[in-house]
């Protein structure tokens, strides 16, 4: 050989150690084509039921998901509550899968395991619109999901949650019962806890918990505890505590007048006169509760009292409760003449407060009040001066919105 053969002999060997590892890279870029590009049926499913609220379209990513997932615990999560929404919001019945949708339901719904259940519970943790049918889903399998629950509220999981949990508990109802009484008498579960499920107890309404709530009275320590114990048992029929609850409308812990004051709705013949004098205290729910109690025992004289609130100083809770009340007030002409006091009110100039104002023309709107301004017409003609209030005193353009409003519905 050559040196000029040698020389070529090289070069061409060299270039063929280059092609191989050359070929060797386009063939594994030709393998990586083969793979999935964009996002996965489980991140495009999440997105259409959780951001869009689409079931339909929802169901066929997850569907695929499940199938597709090594970890299959999140689609099949997200396909109990797909199939929930789709069946509450007629989607299902519309497009003609209702009756899939409902096999798949209750068929996944009874094979709900517990990490499973732990799963929806952590997707539902953020609020969404499918929030709702998610939870129904889990009330519908049981005292199964009774167990993780009063775990959860006793660990803290999921606080988001807890006020639903509380009504959940609720719709399960007294196939929960025994759960419910078993964490309620543990010395280790938190008094505000015990709270909780005493109200639970009161929803539920089984009186087979008289016998363990009087035990536990025996032993309360907390006065709120005891309090919310002597509310549930009259709710279940004994009657024997009312007198205590009554009194502990001025009791001075608050947490003790919170729970009075709440079942002061349920208490046969209590005193209007009593509700009243509670009005004055300076806590917004025992305000609250006692309004709400006065649409039952309504009494005209407390007419003025719930004016008073409207103007007070109080959180939005108490006011919009007034509201509620004296509509059921008007309704049954225990408010005669209110709307001209209201409208004199709100042009005078002495309610100062935007959100005050604001209150008082709602009032205004509702119908026992716009028929007592239209019925003034001849005499007062409310209507014209709220028009020129409107028109060129009100600064606030959120009451001047709402005076429109009320305006155009007397038209």
């Amino acid at each position: 050989m050559t040196k000029q053969e040698s020389h070529d002999f090289r070069r061409g060997s060299i270039k063929k150690v280059m092609i191989i590892p050359l070929v060797v890279l386009l063939l594994a870029g030709v393998g990586c084509d083969t793979k999935q590009k964009g996002p996965s049926n489980l991140s495009v499913g999440r997105s259409k039921l959780i951001d869009s609220g689409n079931a339909l379209e929802a169901v066929e990513h997850l569907e695929k998901a499940e199938q597709e997932e090594v970890n299959k615990l999140e689609p099949r999560a997200l396909l109990v509550i797909a199939y929930s929404h789709g069946l509450s919001t007629g989607s299902a019945s519309s497009h003609g899968v209702e009756a899939k949708f409902k096999n798949q339901r209750e068929q996944r719904v009874q094979e709900l395991t517990e990490a499973e259940i732990k799963q929806v519970l952590q997707i539902l943790s953020t609020p969404s619109r499918v929030q709702r049918d998610g939870l129904q889903a889990l009330v519908d399998k049981g005292p199964e999901v009774s167990v993780i629950i009063l775990d959860s509220l006793i660990k803290g999981r999921y606080p988001s949650l807890h006020a639903n949990f509380t009504e959940m508990l609720v719709q399960i109802g007294s196939d929960g019962l025994d759960l419910v009484l078993a964490k309620l008498t543990d010395e280790m579960t938190p008094p505000a806890i015990k709270i909780k499920l005493v109200q639970v107890l009161a929803g539920i309404g089984d009186a087979k918990a008289i016998d363990a709530l009087k035990t536990l009275q025996s032993g309360a320590g907390e006065v709120g505890l005891a309090m919310e114990i002597n509310t549930t048992l009259y709710q279940l029929g004994e009657e024997s505590y009312k007198k205590d609850i009554i009194a502990g409308l001025s009791h001075s812990d608050v947490t003790v007048r919170r729970a009075a004051a709440k079942a002061m709705v349920n208490i046969s013949d209590v005193s209007p006169k009593t509700l009243m004098a509670g009005l004055k205290d300076t806590d917004a729910e025992v305000v609250a509760s006692l309004v709400r109690a006065l649409e039952k025992h309504r009494d005209a004289d407390a007419v003025d009292e719930l004016v008073n609130i409207l103007t007070s100083g109080l959180s939005k809770d108490p006011k919009q409760a007034a509201i509620n009340t004296l509509d059921v007030y008007g309704q049954n002409k225990l408010a005669r003449g209110l709307a001209k006091r209201i409208t004199m009110l709100l042009i005078g100039g002495t309610v100062s407060d935007a959100n005050n104002r604001l209150h008082l023309v709602q009032l205004l709107k509702r119908e026992p009040f716009v028929k007592q301004i239209q019925v003034t017409e001849l005499y007062d003609n409310l209507e014209f001066k709220l028009y020129e209030y409107q028109k060129e005193k009100e600064e606030s353009e959120l009451v001047k919105t709402s005076l429109k409003q009320l305006l155009d519905a007397l038209q």
